[in-house]
Order: structure tokens, then C-alpha cells, then sequence
């Protein structure tokens, strides 16, 4: 379950993309894998966020080279956060 606080000064796209982050940084989602989908994320927050604060999460990260959506298929890590090598 993932959860966020609502109330934090923190906006919860960043929140999401934050434990989206750490996931990816301790190797639970690795690099090649794909990432949960957009409803099953929506689910795992309990449904508090919204389908567009999950897609505001991902378009961070992406931003960021550390994932990339492919048409059709999803979207996958393509790159551990802040420079850490494979």
C-alpha cells in the first residue's frame, strides 16, 4: 500500500514519484521492468490520487531518465535514480 500525505507541503505527484523512486532504487521494480500500471497504482494509494496525479508521478520520473512509456505497453525503468549504476 502506498500512502501519501495529503496535508504535507509536498505535492502528491512528487510524493508518488518519490516512493515510485525508492522502489526503483532498492531494486523492487528493477531496471527493464515495468512499472505498475496507472490503475493498479491507483489502487495501491487506496484510490486518494487521482489518474492525473499518478501520470504527473511518471511524467516527473521521466523527466528525469529514469523511466520511459512505450505506446501500448507501459512503462518501464529504464534508469536507477541520481547516476547509481546497475
Amino acid at each position: 500500500m502506498i500512502e501519501l500525505d495529503r496535508d504535507a507541503m509536498t505535492p502528491m505527484y512528487v510524493q508518488l514519484a518519490n516512493v515510485l523512486r525508492d522502489r526503483i532504487r532498492r531494486g523492487e521494480i528493477p531496471v527493464g521492468r515495468r512499472l505498475p500500471s496507472q490503475s493498479a497504482l491507483e489502487v495501491e494509494t487506496g484510490g486518494t490520487v487521482s489518474r492525473r496525479t499518478i501520470k504527473s508521478a511518471l511524467e516527473l520520473l521521466a523527466a528525469e531518465g529514469v523511466v520511459q512509456g512505450v505506446q501500448g505497453k507501459g512503462v518501464f525503468v529504464i534508469a536507477l535514480p541520481d547516476g547509481e549504476s546497475e
